[in-house]
Formats: structure tokens, C-alpha cells, sequence
């Protein structure tokens, strides 16, 4: 047993300085780009071009793991994403298997840029819908295709904190008893700005992480950008397009009295919307969608037991402690009641159909061991 993790530990080495080296040529402009389109093959799976890399055997492993990144016009940011996977480092009790890319008939350089990165490391996958079906449908696709025990999925504007931020979220899984585990998310500091869509965003994290550790589970936990789930609780879910995929996730493992955890520690940094009106409507999002899993779920565990007693006290604390962003959170805070009672982008909702465009995150600090929650964050390009 020792013998068979030392050779597996000296292959995971040998990966690692081999994916690094590949990774400098292409920095530095010594590869060049391939035409998947040419050169792999192409099958259509229930309308999907599936563009294949060739296939590499993991060896065997505690935990195998796929990792799936929807995307929808994030050419811009996946390629420091699908970067953050590659460098990421594996243990013995775990092994990634696949890297997913499941493209929502994006219309910008997103495809192109993850079949160039492709080229790096034979794990990447592309998967292009050919119509654009929204984020749910997206995650279904995955459940379909994917054949790990841990199935992570990733947004494609989140950068890792360092190359332990996956290793820290998925040693949830080893007591094989965790279903759902959701990653520690770090808005960036928006540093001296006066664009109000960074102050208020940073607000809201400001906010939202001082209710998660007065009450750990409510729906003040949910965010689908970094969660992963046990192969034994996603085979049997399918997601509806009329509700939030990631209040549908965490709902439905909290009524069937699985396991969740949060994993604080496993961090990975995110930056904020670009206008005031896409900060607006993410709030807007989240009403209309508590309130359909209000209709399915019930009253009594939406309004009862995920609710925050005290929520507005809080809330008027951190106004006084961080008044700067406070105010336009406030603001925008307002906009989007007033957008939710209008009925303001309800059609696009219904329909999974939600996107916010951010500007992509130059994480300094992946690779560096050394990030800490409450302090460094990447730097944000304007």
C-alpha cells in the first residue's frame, strides 16, 4: 500500500512540473493554439457538440473527482479559472478525473479559449450547447455526463486563493456520509473607488458573511458559485429552469436530512457585478426565486427554518461600521424591491436565463499557500 501511494504521489509530482512547464511555453508563446474542430472528434449528444481531448487514466484513488465550469460569454475570465484547476494540488485520497467546460452557446472567444488551454492538460472537455438553454439545464447536462464520486461546480469568474483551495473543500467528502459542501467565497476589496456597484457589492459580502457565522444554515448560506456534490445525491436530482439552482441544491438536501457543510476555509475569490443595475437585479434574482422555492419547498422551511432572526439589526449594524459601501447597497438594495414588485426580467428568469457580467480577477496570490480570508484578496482589472 505504502509502495503503491509513493509511486502514485511521484506520478501527481511528475504531472505537476510537466503541466507547469507546458504552462510557461504557453505564457511565454512557445505553443500555439489547436483546432479542436480539426483535429478531435465531434458527437452530438441530445444537441451538444462534445469536443474530446484524448482521455487520461487517473490511478486509483479514495475520492475521483470531475470538475464542471458552466460558462456563458466568460472568455474574458475562464482561462485563469481552468489555470487554478490545473495548478491545483492533489493528494492521495483524491484525483481529479475530468475538467468540464460546458459552454451555453456562448458567443464570445469562450470556446476558443478553452480548446487553446485544452492543448495544456488532456482532462479539459468542451461542451457546447448549440441553444442556449440557461444554468440549471447546464447542470443537468453535467449530472449526465459526469462519472466521479464528487462532482465540483465552479463559476467561471472565481479564481482560487491558493492550490489548496479544492484539497480544503473536498475533504468534506471523505466520511462518506457529506452530500452537498459549499466553498468559502471572498468578495474582493474594492480598494479606494467611488464606482458604486463595487461599494455596494462589498457590502453585500461584508453582510452576508457576518450572518453565516451567526447561523450557519439559512438562506443566507446559498451561493452556487463554488459547490460540490456527493455522485449518490446529484444522481437523482434534475434541476426545474423556474427555480435558482442553487437554492433547488441546498433546499433539497436540507429536506432529505443529508449532510451539508461549509467550508470556510476552502477559499475562493469572486469580484462584483459591473454596474449598480446588474448589482440590482442579482437581488431581484434572489427574490423571485426564494419565492418559487417558497411554493415548492413550503413556508415551513423557507420562511421558518432558514430564516435569520435579527436580519435587519444586523444589517443596520454593519450600515454604521461600513457606511461607504453601505449606502449604495442601500440603494441598490431598494431598486431591486422595487424591480421584484414590478415584475421587472421575470420572462428571462422563468426560463434559467440570468447572467452578470464581471470583469476578471488577476489572482496573485494562487500557488502562494499564504491567502487569508480576511486580509489579501486578488487584485481587480478595471
Amino acid at each position: 500500500m505504502k509502495e503503491q501511494q509513493s509511486r502514485q504521489q511521484e506520478w501527481q509530482e511528475q504531472q505537476e512540473l510537466e503541466q507547469q512547464r507546458e504552462w510557461q511555453k504557453f505564457v511565454a508563446g512557445e505553443l500555439a493554439p489547436v483546432d479542436h474542430m480539426a483535429h478531435g472528434d465531434k458527437s452530438e449528444v441530445t444537441g451538444v457538440i462534445l469536443l474530446d481531448t484524448a482521455r487520461v487514466k487517473p490511478l486509483q484513488a479514495e475520492i475521483t473527482i470531475d470538475v464542471v465550469i458552466p460558462a456563458f460569454n466568460e472568455g474574458s475570465c475562464i482561462e485563469g479559472l481552468l489555470h487554478d484547476v490545473m495548478m491545483a494540488r492533489q493528494h492521495d485520497w483524491f484525483q481529479i478525473q475530468d475538467i468540464y467546460v460546458i459552454s451555453d452557446a456562448s458567443t464570445d472567444q469562450t470556446d476558443d479559449v478553452v480548446q487553446r488551454v485544452a492543448r495544456r492538460d488532456l482532462r479539459i472537455k468542451l461542451i457546447r450547447k448549440q441553444e442556449r438553454k440557461g444554468k440549471q439545464d447546464s447542470i443537468n447536462l453535467a449530472f449526465s455526463v459526469t462519472s466521479a464520486e464528487v462532482v465540483v461546480f465552479i463559476d467561471a469568474d472565481v479564481r482560487f486563493a491558493d492550490e489548496h483551495s479544492l484539497a480544503k473543500l473536498l475533504r468534506h467528502f471523505r466520511d462518506r456520509k457529506t452530500a452537498l459542501v459549499q466553498g468559502g467565497l471572498v468578495r474582493v476589496h474594492p480598494g479606494f473607488t467611488l464606482r458604486p456597484a463595487k461599494l455596494a457589492s462589498y457590502f453585500d459580502w461584508i453582510l452576508v458573511d457576518k450572518v453565516r457565522k451567526r447561523k450557519a444554515i439559512s438562506w443566507w448560506s446559498i451561493d452556487g458559485r463554488v459547490v460540490a456534490l456527493s455522485r449518490d445525491f446529484c444522481q437523482h436530482l434534475a434541476l426545474p429552469c423556474s427555480l435558482a439552482d442553487d437554492q433547488f441544491i441546498f433546499y433539497t438536501c436540507i429536506q432529505q436530512g443529508r449532510k451539508f457543510a461549509w467550508a470556510d476555509d476552502a477559499v475562493f475569490y469572486y469580484g462584483p457585478p459591473e454596474s449598480m443595475a446588474d448589482f440590482s437585479h442579482q437581488w431581484s434574482r434572489y427574490f423571485f426565486y426564494t419565492e418559487k422555492s417558497r411554493q415548492h419547498f413550503g413556508e415551513e422551511l423557507i420562511g421558518k427554518d432558514m430564516s435569520f432572526p435579527g436580519l435587519w439589526r444586523t444589517i443596520m449594524s454593519c450600515l454604521l461600521c461600513h457606511p461607504l459601501c453601505g449606502l449604495p447597497w442601500l440603494l441598490g438594495y431598494a431598486i431591486s424591491r422595487v424591480e421584484f414588485m414590478l415584475g421587472v426580467g421575470f420572462d428571462k428568469y422563468e426560463r434559467g436565463f440570468f447572467w452578470t457580467k464581471s470583469s476578471p480577477l488577476r489572482n496573485n496570490h494562487v500557488g502562494s499557500g499564504d491567502a487569508d480570508r480576511r486580509g489579501s484578496a486578488p487584485d481587480q482589472e478595471v
